[in-house]
């Protein structure tokens, strides 16, 4: 299973909304520009994370995004989920009952192999309800408070218009 580069950047995304001061929102341009994609490309991760009651959008020249729940709220699964979707990761296509028609036991043996990947998602899914964005955050820092940031005008950020001007060559 290869889970898709947009969960990282999901995760960049609610990491730099979790630790901008003031809960001021964050401007989008900000946010690609750190991501280093596309606005166009931006909009669609971010669609998926509003849906998902992960983030909030405010239009506007003082809008932006926000975390729309506290980083403790916000768990691993859910970020894989407003990304990736809740489908099983795998199921079935009839390929066992086609192979070996002959055998009474193929339907069944199809049956079992589902369950099989069905119980390994769940176990896996577990795993990443079990840590929460703030854990990561804390973790990764090795420090209890999180450290805020303007990210609008961090000091030593990438200038938007040159990281634009790199996107484009």
């Amino acid at each position: 299973m290869k889970i898709k580069s947009g969960v990282e950047q999901a995760v960049c995304i609610l990491v730099i909304l979790a630790t901008q001061t003031g809960q001021q929102h964050v401007k989008s341009d900000t946010i690609s520009a750190r991501l280093r994609v596309s606005p166009s490309y931006l909009k669609k991760i971010m669609r998926k994370l509003v849906i998902s009651k992960l983030i909030t959008s405010v239009p506007g020249n003082s809008g932006g995004f926000a975390l729309a729940k506290s980083p403790e709220a916000i768990t691993m699964l859910n970020i894989l989920e407003a990304i990736e979707g809740t489908s099983p990761f795998f199921q079935t296509e009839g390929l066992i009952q086609y192979v070996f028609p002959e055998i009474p036991a193929a339907e069944a043996g199809s049956k079992r192999l589902e369950a099989i990947f069905l119980e390994a998602q769940e176990q896996y899914m577990a795993s990443l309800a079990k840590t929460t964005l703030a854990e990561a955050i804390h973790q990764t820092l090795n420090r209890e408070k999180i450290e805020l940031v303007d990210w609008n005008r961090a000091l030593g950020s990438p200038d938007i218009a040159q990281l634009k001007e790199q996107r484009n060559h």
